[in-house]
């Protein structure tokens, strides 16, 4: 299997551009205190809203009312979550055969 520089080079370019935008990102969402109550200091756990005790009192339940029932919730996660399984697995496989087929051609 032939390798490709420039496809080499360029997914390493957009890796680096996309770390550095992620972390810029990051930064600047905490340097403008983004998303935090300004009454409640709770120092770098702050983001966390589990975190907070009686958060309910600060985010009432009845903010967020749904209209289909939590257990739909809960197997859509479930769900997610076995596609994301066997879409690694599938790739893990896909990369094990050509790792095996690579190995294969080099020793014909």
């Amino acid at each position: 299997m032939k390798k490709h520089p420039f496809r080499t080079l360029l997914f390493r370019i957009i890796t680096v551009v996309m770390i550095a935008a992620v972390v810029c990102c990051a930064l600047y969402i905490m340097v403008h205190q983004i998303g935090l109550s300004p009454q409640l200091d709770f120092g770098a756990g702050a983001y966390y809203y589990a975190d907070i005790p009686n958060y309910d009192k600060y985010i009432p339940s009845q903010s967020y009312p749904s209209s289909i029932p939590y257990w739909i919730y809960v197997l859509l996660f479930l769900a997610w979550g076995w596609i994301m399984y066997r879409l690694l697995a599938w790739i893990e496989q896909r990369n094990n055969s050509k790792k095996h087929n690579h190995h294969h051609d080099s020793n014909t």
